[in-house]
């Protein structure tokens, strides 16, 4: 039921305004640094911060790939009014 309520609310939003939920993670600061870890509990953490970046990344990715697609249907749609319009109908 929540599913179905959050779908709603997504398809009710203005047009255009999917795209702008989507957010483009960072990279881990550790990932970043220069030099070995420390020792392995930091191994460790930034591990798993990099775990949690590809999580992200591939949210990101998703909600892109929607509001492109999102983007097209409007786009074919705008060309089909235009193309009826244009022939009388």
């Amino acid at each position: 039921m929540r599913y179905l309520i959050a779908v709603g609310l997504l398809l009710a939003a203005p047009k255009g305004a999917q795209a702008a939920y989507c957010s483009e993670p960072s990279a881990p600061y550790c990932a970043e640094q220069y030099g070995e870890f420390d020792d392995g509990y930091e191994f460790e953490r930034c591990k798993s911060e990099m775990e949690s970046y590809r999580a992200d990344v591939e949210s990101y990715l998703d909600c892109l790939r929607e509001a492109s697609e999102q983007a097209l249907s409007e786009y074919n749609d705008a060309v089909e009014s235009f193309n009826r319009r244009a022939r009388g109908y």
